[in-house]
């Protein structure tokens, strides 16, 4: 319980595991990002990547995307997946959760958009500084800074991994059949273009935000535990009933790959 990771192919399961990744960012045991970068980020993607680079060149994943707004709200979430396939089948391969800042109006726009982008092409993604009161150290004022930056965490401890080259590409059928209507990554976070479903941890993700956007830590207690298991349960469920519907998510068996490499 609490510890396996649901089918992340469907908005559920990434929404869960973004709440799970913002679990880690916000753990006292870890040393933070600067509540400063969070304040004045323009969004942030939230992902799950397999390192994977004996089935494909780099990694793959999947994640969600929000706008952080001028008024301080956070947007609904939107879909993107990174190396062009969905992994919720992928088995065996390590996961590593990956939290990206994006600084500037540019970037998230091109992130938003109906085309793929390439990291170190369109975008860049650089390691961000560590600890919650750095601000001041990291020069991060109101006029904000550019770029991407990027944190990650691999069992509960920051680390590196290069995204370089790596594709992102918005996951538009998945944000119409999660929201129940069309519409683009653009809509959903910059024009109000969806409702929010209830009880999808949407709630707890901006949450979780605004505590990161603070510099507080959080200790989850029994209940919070028990909701996030209640959410795995249901996410898992979701990524069975879209299975059939799904035309972007490629089924492997990471250790069956390997054991051919190996063989």
């Amino acid at each position: 319980m609490g510890n396996d990771r649901p089918d992340r192919t469907t908005m559920e399961g990434m929404i869960w595991n973004a709440n799970h990744v913002l679990d880690q960012a916000l753990s006292p045991d870890t040393p933070g990002i600067p509540r400063g970068m969070i304040k004045n980020c323009k969004g942030l993607v939230l992902l799950s990547v397999v390192e994977a680079g004996f089935i494909f060149s780099g990694n793959v994943g999947a994640g969600v995307v929000v706008a952080h707004k001028p008024d301080g709200a956070w947007s609904p979430p939107s879909a993107i997946s990174l190396g062009g396939v969905g992994f919720g089948f992928l088995v065996g391969a390590e996961v590593k959760d990956i939290l990206m800042c994006v600084m500037d109006d540019t970037t998230l726009d091109t992130l938003s958009g109906e085309h793929q982008v390439k990291i170190g092409g369109q975008i860049s993604a650089t390691i961000g500084p560590v600890g919650r009161e750095a601000e001041a150290a990291f020069n991060l004022s109101e006029q904000g800074v550019g770029g991407t930056y990027s944190y990650t965490f691999s069992k509960g401890i920051f680390g590196g991994i290069s995204l370089e080259s790596a594709i992102l590409y918005v996951r538009r059928q998945e944000n119409c059949r999660f929201y129940g209507k069309e519409a683009t990554a653009k809509e959903i976070l910059w024009e109000d273009g969806v409702d929010c479903p209830q009880s999808k941890g949407i709630e707890e993700l901006h949450h979780k935000l605004d505590l990161l956007r603070q510099g507080k830590v959080l200790v989850p207690i029994p209940a919070d535990l028990k909701k996030k298991e209640s959410m795995r349960a249901e996410a898992e469920k979701a990524g069975a009933a879209a299975k059939a519907t799904q035309e972007d998510v490629v089924e492997i068996d990471a250790k069956a790959e390997a054991a051919k490499e190996t063989a």
